[in-house]
């Protein structure tokens, strides 16, 4: 039986992803360095491999049998030489291992964070204008296994990647909000690109049956919004008071604060060294290469309606 890899498996988007494809029937491998993070999936019927995406002995055994590959592994924590070593670290030896082998797909989970911040939309033939650390290091990856693809006839394809929320998402900082403690850089001023983890997930599944090797694919959901107006939402669902502004100086210093925290604690800083500067791009994905060539119909067009599902909510729509 072949077999689907999936690098990452252990975080938010890999464990999804891993469950949909065993309900189809799927052999799954998930390689995560975090042990304790597959440990859900083993219960499914997931092969675990406990290793960093980077080791390349360890890629070499991950590869047996393997049909399919989806690359999640990446972070946009740490200092800026991790969060580089992560992503593209993770890509070279992904790129090297893979070379002459017989793979039908592979699919890279890349970022809408590389794009130019502006107010228009954005498709993939937008170049990429990366302004931040993890921004840099999304881009670097794609041109790294791009080129794989290019040399080594790697049947590639890049999914770039709106803000993925859903149940029991990190990203929606949803006790932070409840208690309103979660501050709007600058006012959430400008537009972010969301999509909702059930309608990502469909769009993974599509790529290595639809998609085409070689191709960027804009995996977002229909209307972008400002970042306020979602977080408002989110606010008003959770009978919370609307979040407060704060101003950029005022994050970069608390970024810098809980940076010196963690490290006299001997901790990793819980905030991303690009909190800022990711808080205060606007950026506006194009979907419609996923809708028309990987036939993707969204179940939650925007986040008014995926919002309540992710809570388990029920409101009335007008």
């Amino acid at each position: 039986m072949s077999i689907v890899l999936i690098t990452g498996a252990g975080g938010y988007i890999g464990r999804s992803l891993a469950r949909a494809l065993r309900a189809r029937g799927a052999a799954v491998r998930g390689l995560d360095r975090d042990g304790a993070a597959l440990e859900t999936l083993v219960a499914l019927g997931v092969e675990p491999l406990v290793a960093d995406a980077s080791d390349a002995s360890a890629l070499a055994a991950a590869l047996k049998g393997v049909e399919v590959v989806y690359h999640l592994a990446g972070s946009a924590l740490g200092n800026p030489a991790t969060i580089r070593r992560s992503n593209v670290g993770g890509a070279e030896a992904l790129a090297a291992a893979c070379a002459g082998r017989r793979l039908r797909a592979m699919v890279f989970a890349s970022s809408g964070a590389l794009y130019p911040s502006g107010s228009g939309w954005l498709t993939e033939e937008t170049p990429p204008a990366p302004a931040f650390h993890y921004a840099r290091a999304k881009a670097e990856a794609e041109r790294v296994l791009m080129e794989a693809y290019r040399r080594d006839g790697t049947p590639m394809q890049i999914a770039r990647i709106a803000a993925v929320y859903g149940p029991d998402s990190p990203a929606l900082m949803v006790e932070q909000v409840r208690r309103g403690r979660f501050p709007l850089i600058g006012g959430g001023k400008g537009y972010a690109s969301n999509i909702h983890l059930d309608d990502l997930i469909e769009a993974l599944l599509a790529m290595p049956e639809r998609g085409q090797a070689g191709r960027i694919y804009n995996l977002a959901d229909d209307r972008p919004a400002p970042i306020r107006e979602f977080y408002h939402y989110l606010a008003a669902l959770l009978g919370a008071p609307p979040p407060p502004s704060m101003h950029p100086l005022a994050g970069r210093a608390l970024v810098r604060l809980l940076g010196i925290a963690g490290r006299l604690r001997r901790r990793p800083n819980p905030l991303p060294v690009d909190l800022v500067a990711m808080a205060s791009v606007s950026h506006r994905m194009a979907n419609r290469r996923m809708r028309e060539e990987l036939g993707v119909r969204l179940r939650y067009p925007s986040y008014r309606e995926g919002l309540p599902a992710a809570l388990g909510v029920e409101v009335k729509l007008s």
